[in-house]
């Protein structure tokens, strides 16, 4: 079977948290592979996504009665050819972006990127300077943070051939202030129930740099060995723990975010007028 819906992006957007949140609905069944990011990339084999529809169909063999099944790609909102694919497969699919302030969501890409060891760039201005000759070379989408977050070229591909009930968009900060009330928005357009509550007391995926990198791997090891003996919700918990006390958030130069910001102005204006959302606060 396919899905029936999908959480589409953005990447550092808090769709982490939503997959959490929404594994633990009684009505929902979530992919264990959170990103198998099939749609971006069916038939072109990359490193870390399912390119092959059987095994990407296989993914959810588990799902029984679930009323909601889906999977989380935070890639297919940029990609050009998801959308295509998505329709084709699954047209009557419901789809779930979040969205988050552009400069602040390259930033935390970036630094996640870092934290996984994958950005070699010691700078994140080297990095964005090295963005076009990236996207020339075919490099991972993940290292492209200007181009991931300019969602006004991207949603109208999603506006263009899904209808307004199937589509809704989220802003991260109301994930940040009202989490309650997001989770409630996202199982009352699945059709189950919204009442339930799901337990997501930390953040997950936080990104930073180690305050002392022989304790943090220290502590990670030995997470991943206890970890498949606990609950899902109690790991999280603690792997969120773990991230809050152990890495060092670090700041973006303040030029830099301005000239960000002017750069996704226009975007910006367009996104808000694309979802209906006064996005005004992003152009600071």
């Amino acid at each position: 079977m396919l899905p029936n819906f999908l959480i589409i992006g953005a990447p550092r957007s808090g769709t982490t948290h939503l997959y959490k949140g929404l594994r633990q609905h009684p009505e929902i069944f979530m992919s264990d592979y959170k990103e198998p990011q099939f749609f971006a990339f069916e038939g072109h084999p990359r490193p870390g996504a399912l390119t092959e529809r059987s095994a990407y169909v296989a993914l959810f063999d588990g799902a029984g009665s679930a009323k909601a099944v889906g999977e989380a790609s935070t890639l297919y909102l940029w990609s050009e050819q998801a959308p295509t694919g998505i329709h084709e497969s699954i047209p009557t699919a419901k789809l779930i972006a979040i969205l988050r302030h552009p400069a602040e969501r390259a930033f935390s890409q970036y630094t996640f990127q870092r934290f996984l060891k994958t950005e070699p760039l010691e700078t994140f201005e080297a990095a964005l300077a090295a963005e076009s000759q990236r996207r020339a070379e075919g490099v991972t989408p993940f290292m492209l943070y200007r181009e991931v977050g300019l969602y006004g070229e991207q949603v109208p591909r999603y506006q263009g051939r899904f209808s307004a009930e199937q589509l809704l968009f989220l802003v991260q900060d109301d994930l940040e202030s009202n989490p309650d009330w997001v989770f409630r928005q996202i199982f009352s357009f699945l059709g189950v129930d919204p009442a339930f509550a799901p337990d997501l007391r930390h953040k997950t995926n936080a990104s930073g740099v180690p305050q002392n990198q022989t304790m943090f791997e220290a502590v990670k090891k030995a997470g991943r060995a206890v970890k498949r003996f606990l609950p899902e919700t109690l790991a999280t918990r603690l792997s969120g723990t773990a991230h809050e006390t152990l890495l060092q958030r670090p700041a973006m130069n303040e030029e830099t975010r301005a000239t960000l910001i002017a750069y996704f102005r226009d975007d910006v204006l367009r996104t808000q007028d694309l979802i209906g959302r006064d996005l005004s606060a992003w152009l600071h």
